[in-house]
């Protein structure tokens, strides 16, 4: 298909991954820890995904010698997911990886190239709708206001110092779009809202979820 790349993808339960954010790694798997280092060799992407279901469950009460030499859990993937390029930070005497991934780009899974050791789609980039006319985008400064002081007004009192991060020029400089994927990078919210909000395909959409969220 016209557009389509080839990812590698290492699903983690419970964690979405939002473009402009750092996914920080510790790689123990081997199936895994061979991933990385074929990903970094072939300059190949890795998308880091939330799961639907456990295909295989993990043996219990496992010590991490025996885990370091053995796979753990098989997940099915989210079908969308974010992706970006590897580095390999430290690599540790008994072979863990420490890592972090650059997410750069939303992904959508359009079939499976490979499935072992590791999962190897092909997918395309997933795209907000086209861009809003002008009431729109005032509507979307708007959201994103409301939004800058509501996390004021619950984080701040107890956190002066992301109050200041809130409140500062380069934050509230940011565009809706970079804006609605960069707040992920602090808070945290139901995985299954997150990838929901992931999904969506305007800031205009991902905007509302947030503020909805935070006014819970």
């Amino acid at each position: 298909m016209s557009g389509a790349v080839n990812v590698a993808l290492f699903p983690i339960p419970s964690l979405v991954a939002f473009p402009g954010t750092v996914v920080p790694l510790h790689v123990f798997e081997p199936r895994y820890r061979q991933m990385l280092k074929d990903c970094v060799r072939e300059e190949r992407m890795i998308g880091v995904c939330h799961t639907r279901k456990t295909i295989r469950a993990a043996k219990q009460n496992q010590t991490l010698a025996e885990a370091m030499h053995s796979n753990q859990a098989t997940y099915q993937p989210q079908a969308v997911f974010s992706a970006g390029y590897c580095t390999i930070i430290e690599t540790l005497e008994d072979g863990r990886l420490l890592a972090e991934i650059r997410i750069e780009q939303r992904l959508q899974i359009i079939s499976e190239i490979q499935s072992l050791p590791y999962r190897i789609v092909a997918s395309i980039p997933l795209l907000d709708e086209p861009l809003e006319d002008s009431q729109q985008l005032a509507a979307n400064a708007d959201l994103q206001a409301r939004i800058n002081q509501r996390l004021v007004d619950l984080i701040g009192p107890a956190n002066p110092a992301f109050a200041t991060l809130v409140q500062g020029s380069e934050w509230q400089a940011l565009a809706p779009e970079e804006f609605s994927f960069q707040l992920f990078q602090t808070l945290r919210f139901d995985p299954d809202v997150m990838q929901m909000t992931l999904e969506a395909r305007s800031s205009a959409a991902r905007l509302g979820i947030i503020l909805d969220l935070l006014n819970q």
